[in-house]
């Protein structure tokens, strides 16, 4: 249409007033200029096809171009896009692992603490109790056991252990009565007695003890584990074994001594 218009617009204008044609000359002159105005551009493009065809073509060729330019946009938008979320859920990522993480760890921690602890408290219990167990033994053996034997501090006393002691050792037990007899006879009754002035005591070697015994002899006739001199009881027990070496037994020895009636050194 607007080739038309311009067309019309080139056609040369009669200058005259309309009242002066008849109306059938202006009708025709009209149609007549619409026929050349149409018909122009279709001369034209006989006349030149390759010029449309160009045109057509540079048309469809910047359309494709529009449409590529935009494909390709939209492609590296998409891409941009695509390439921006990894990065951003693994920058993520470390930030949600963190806490996980930690929470494992205390987790792991807590079981550890528990576990020994639990190990402690067992260790704890299982030592006292054998610990209970070790008492509860040595109260059963000492229940069972026979209460240890007590004796009196005095010359009886001394009498009744040293023969115990013998008898526990397989040794031969002298009677109380001859026991008693020498302690009397020789010392009075005193463990401390020292005799300084006899022939004994001239050779260095005086006589110590309850029964007056002569540092040599005890050494010889003493006990394993009775071996003070001056104690009662080991002094008997020496006396005891001498007597039994040179007299068959103190039995023996004080009898031929009237048990003290008559008595005289041995």
């Amino acid at each position: 249409m607007r080739r038309i218009k311009h067309n019309l617009g080139r056609l040369p204008q009669v200058r005259m007033g309309h009242h002066r044609m008849p109306d059938a000359v202006l009708g025709i002159g009209l149609a007549g200029a619409i026929a050349v105005g149409t018909l122009l551009p279709v001369s034209q493009a006989f006349a030149n096809p390759s010029s449309h065809r160009t045109d057509a073509a540079a048309v469809t060729t910047a359309d494709t171009a529009a449409t590529q330019d935009a494909n390709r946009d939209g492609g590296q938008a998409a891409s941009r896009s695509e390439t921006r979320e990894p990065v951003q859920q693994q920058s993520q990522a470390p930030a949600d692992q963190a806490p996980a993480d930690q929470a494992a760890n205390d987790q792991a921690a807590a079981e550890k603490a528990a576990a020994d602890k639990a190990a402690a408290d067992k260790a704890a219990a299982d030592q006292a109790a054998a610990e209970k167990a070790a008492a509860d033994q040595a109260a059963a053996q000492q229940a069972a056991a026979p209460a240890k034997k007590t004796y009196a501090n005095n010359l009886d006393g001394w009498i009744e252990e040293a023969r115990d002691v013998l008898a526990a050792n397989g040794k031969h037990v002298p009677s109380a009565r001859a026991m008693h007899a020498a302690a009397i006879a020789e010392s009075g009754g005193n463990p401390n007695a020292q005799n300084n002035w006899d022939s004994n005591a001239k050779k260095g070697t005086p006589s110590i003890g309850l029964t007056q015994v002569i540092m040599p002899t005890f050494k010889v006739y003493a006990l394993p584990g009775h071996t003070d001199i001056r104690n009662p009881v080991d002094n008997l027990i020496a006396s005891s074994q001498y007597c039994d070496a040179r007299y068959g037994n103190m039995d023996n020895m004080a009898a031929a001594r009237g048990y003290g009636a008559h008595w005289r050194g041995y």
